[in-house]
């Protein structure tokens, strides 16, 4: 088994500010292309559900996935996925109002 140390970048915690997600067309970018990163884990801590788009622009039309909303601010019940080995850009956008994605990033160096 291989060890490897947890650099934590962003996440919704006292220590970080997490990514606020509206509906400005061509969505907001929740983390950019990095190619140290290893893996990331993003969570819909807000109350708007949250189109994903992997490289690229999302739209209603072209997305990958959708972060359901959680049932209320920081309750932990919003949609969560994890992505290894994706060192690409990732943007969010919402079809109402805005929502807040907490993000955990492993990368390989500080």
């Amino acid at each position: 088994m291989v060890k490897r140390a947890l650099y934590v970048k962003n996440m919704n915690a006292p220590l970080a500010v997490p990514v606020t997600v509206g509906t400005t067309a061509g969505g907001t970018v929740l983390v950019a292309a990095n190619p140290a990163r290893l893996s990331i884990t993003l969570q819909n801590v807000g109350t708007e559900a949250c189109i994903l788009r992997l490289g690229g622009n999302p739209t209603n039309a072209a997305y990958n996935m959708v972060l359901a909303a959680d049932s209320g601010t920081r309750k932990g019940t919003g949609g969560t996925v994890t992505f290894a080995d994706y060192q690409g850009e990732i943007k969010g956008l919402t079809e109402a109002n805005t929502t807040i994605i907490a993000i955990i990033e492993e990368l390989s160096t500080p």
